[in-house]
């Protein structure tokens, strides 16, 4: 499993798994378990909540309130430390990861 670091949705260091291409895992801080789940909550760099899911190997993003949403294959997200990141998704198990203004970032693969 792929582990995005303090996490997509965490204000307190929580922490968000993709189990495989379709679930993700959500872990608060200092819990001994979390919960899977289809989605994931986050806010955008603007600080808008979005909802996101996996589906067809793309995200399915929908912005809070709104009836529907767009794909894309990556989603732009801010970690509990304010920083700005994006989460690509790289085709097959892998995912790319870059923080705002860097000249490259990291990749992961879900095992």
């Amino acid at each position: 499993q792929m582990c995005i670091r303090d996490s997509i949705n965490a204000e307190y260091g929580d922490q968000t798994c993709l189990q495989n291409m379709s679930r993700f895992h959500h872990t608060r801080q200092g819990a001994g378990s979390g919960h899977e789940d289809v989605i994931v909550n986050y806010k955008t760099w603007d600080g808008s909540n979005w909802t996101a899911r996996i589906q067809n190997g793309r995200f399915l993003h929908t912005r809070q309130g709104a009836p529907s949403g767009h794909e894309d294959v990556i989603l732009n997200y801010k970690t509990w430390d304010g920083s700005n990141w994006t989460l690509r998704l790289a085709g097959g198990n892998r995912f790319h990861h870059t923080r705002e203004g860097a000249g490259s970032g990291h990749e992961d693969v879900i095992a």
